[in-house]
């Protein structure tokens, strides 16, 4: 309730016109393809039929994506044994507070809902036609999607709905997939911006908003510069503070999946190993950090809720006595309950300053 009052005053206020300014929402297509250009180019027809503001139109749009979202999640907190103490936990849904206004006009909230629709259609086996038109729209807003959703989706094929041998399920993974895969690796590879597409683009906003003519897209996307760590992380003791974030997240994570999806748990405990990879490198190369933790997380949730009642297909099983069934058994709870209160996840960097702006405890502090 608390966000969803925040974030409407927020879409009402001038504020979420001031923040449109750092939005890649109006990256559109009459410079060309090109990657990200997907909403921008649905607001500018809109807006070219109607002749509605675009950042009116934007306004919308983001509430019918926030109002799906919350409705999902309040989905998992009512039909699962998962408790709202993990899922407004720092490393879940509370982050959003810790970077409002950018998590705001960035488009985490549209990749969450597609993601989930996408989680959906797969592990229940619906049509792999839709299931790739939702894929490839969601490629098209934004290609972190196809990076996120890769091991987990790999990772249920192998242990839940495949047939065969690992070979045929990979095979057949592979094919089900082609589509999107196609599209991810043309946006990824071919149809990035070069640096004269923005001024273009600006153009084509001219007859309908004057407004967006000081717009500020991301600005490793047009000019093929990545926002490297190195240039962000001057300290060595914030590199630590970034290793032991991935320590820490993973430790909170796995933990919750062991108390609440306990059957599900080996392969959740190997997606939320494998989605280490993309964090790292998006760590490296795109400086938003805890964006890309908590996108992990929250997908690592919607897999959670998705995968309940499921029986793998693969027998297989560590045992209540190995050694780290024996580890989680004893310390699931009690390391959840610890870092829920401890944890934070910076947005920007890993000094004690940003630790502290981005714990629980502030931000309950904030609200009263």
């Amino acid at each position: 309730m608390v966000l969803l009052f925040q974030n409407a005053a927020f879409l009402l206020s001038p504020s979420f016109d001031k923040f449109v300014f750092n939005s890649d929402y109006f990256i559109n297509y009459t410079s060309g393809f090109i990657k990200r250009g997907l909403d921008g180019q649905l607001i500018y027809a809109i807006t070219a039929y109607t002749g509605f503001s675009p950042i009116n139109i934007l306004r919308v749009l983001y509430l019918i994506f926030f109002v799906s979202l919350s409705g999902i999640v309040i989905n998992i907190l009512y039909r699962s044994k998962i408790s709202l103490f993990y899922i407004f936990s720092p490393f879940l849904f509370l982050f959003p507070f810790v970077y409002f206004q950018l998590y705001h006009i960035s488009k985490d909230v549209e990749v969450l809902l597609i993601a989930y629709i996408v989680l959906y259609l797969f592990i229940n086996g619906k049509s792999k036609w839709l299931l790739n038109i939702a894929l490839s729209l969601g490629i098209l807003a934004h290609e972190s999607i196809f990076i996120f959703l890769f091991f987990p989706l790999l990772l249920i094929q192998l242990f839940y709905i495949g047939k065969g041998s690992v070979v045929q399920k990979l095979l057949n993974f592979g094919i089900s997939l082609a589509p999107s895969i196609i599209i991810f690796l043309l946006i990824f590879l071919k149809f990035n911006g070069l640096s004269n597409n923005i001024q273009i683009i600006y153009d084509s906003w001219k007859p309908y908003s004057t407004y967006l003519q000081d717009v500020h897209f991301n600005s490793g996307l047009f000019d093929g510069r990545p926002r490297l760590i190195s240039d962000i992380i001057k300290e060595s003791y914030n590199m630590i503070g970034l290793g032991l974030l991935i320590g820490i997240n993973f430790v909170f994570i796995t933990a919750g999946a062991y108390l609440y999806s306990r059957q599900n748990f080996l392969v959740l405990l190997g997606i939320a190993l494998l989605q280490i990879i993309p964090v790292v490198i998006l760590c490296a190369v795109a400086s938003d950090f805890g964006r890309w933790f908590f996108l992990s997380n929250s997908i690592l949730l919607f897999s959670m809720f998705l995968l309940q009642g499921k029986v793998p297909s693969v027998n297989f099983s560590w045992g209540s006595g190995h050694f780290i069934m024996r580890t989680y058994e004893m310390l699931s709870f009690p390391m959840v309950c610890i870092l829920f209160v401890l944890g934070g996840m910076p947005y920007l960097g890993f000094n004690i300053y940003r630790y502290f702006y981005s714990n629980p405890i502030r931000i309950i502090l904030d609200w009263l």
